[in-house]
């Protein structure tokens, strides 16, 4: 199973399965508040962390993020995009516009560089022309992520999720999801997931995965290889016990895998500032010779 976004008049005319229906299968972005609460983790996680000062430094971009979102809000109309059979905002539905490239000039304006790789980046950033710039965007939407440089793509990254995120938000209240035999990327914007939480409150124990772009969640079963389907042979490996709220989801059968978090262990998970603070568990896994099958948009390789 999983999930496809269409019109609600749609979904009317139609008739679903009704133990789906009772779980909420997407949760469309609040980019404000998602990217303030990202910041405030990520500040927290930073003390007494090995990673404090990139933790610290991601906190920044998440607070700038936070800013452009409140102050450069869109409004956009996007009923015409849910008809279609491949999620609404997928490149192959909806052409990036270089609207984006706002958000990578304000962002790269506001940041102020604490180290001269960092003032490097940006200075080179700001060099680019806009076809370079849509050009790098469009590899790193495509996961062509070696055709960009690591430390540009933290910041192209940051801008194309500011974009994306108030995007997803515009669909909320106007199309809902079914169940579809499509794949597990992102059903709103064709991406990949950073990692999987278990939910608290009113959704307490159903697992999401959560987009790496336009900050979207949408539903999975649990114990489910998140990446091949696979329900055989799922193993979990943690730093401290069996009840860490922090774990690697491995399959044998693709030998990838991915983090999943529980809020029911600790209500202060934010899935991105987590999964960067336990980068010595993706260590320890691939140590074990799984292959992280999402990304972080703090973590691009070099």
């Amino acid at each position: 199973m999983s999930i496809k976004i269409i019109p609600q008049k749609q979904l009317e005319q139609q008739a679903t399965n009704s133990v789906i229906r009772q779980i909420p299968l997407i949760f469309y972005p609040s980019p404000t508040t998602t990217y303030a609460h990202r910041a405030k983790r990520l500040k927290s996680l930073a003390t007494n962390n090995p990673f404090s000062d990139y933790l610290n430094f991601c906190a920044t971009i998440a607070e700038q993020q936070a800013n452009l979102a409140k102050q450069n809000p869109i409004n956009v109309d996007l009923s015409e995009y849910l008809n279609n059979e491949n999620p609404p905002l997928s490149l192959s539905n909806r052409p990036l516009s270089t609207s984006w490239q706002e958000y990578l000039n304000e962002l790269l304006s506001s940041i102020t560089a604490t180290t001269e790789q960092i003032t490097l980046v940006i200075e080179q950033l700001k060099k680019n022309s806009v076809q370079q710039l849509q050009d790098k965007a469009l590899h790193l939407l495509n996961n062509e992520f070696a055709h960009v440089e690591g430390n540009e793509a933290i910041f192209i990254w940051a801008a194309l999720s500011v974009y994306y995120s108030q995007l997803a938000s515009q669909i909320k209240g106007k199309a809902i999801a079914e169940s579809t035999d499509k794949s597990w990327l992102c059903p709103v914007c064709n991406n990949i997931p950073v990692a999987s939480i278990i939910q608290l409150g009113s959704n307490n124990g159903l697992r999401y995965l959560h987009c790496s772009l336009c900050e979207s969640e949408w539903y999975v079963p649990r114990i489910k290889c998140t990446c091949c389907d696979n329900m055989k042979d799922i193993q979990y490996f943690s730093l401290d016990n069996e009840l860490s709220p922090t774990k690697t989801e491995c399959c044998d059968a693709c030998h990838s895998y991915l983090k999943i978090f529980d809020q029911d262990k600790d209500p202060h998970i934010e899935i991105i500032a987590d999964d960067i603070a336990s980068l010595i568990l993706d260590i320890k896994t691939e140590e074990e010779g799984f292959a992280k099958s999402g990304i972080n948009p703090f973590i691009f390789a070099q």
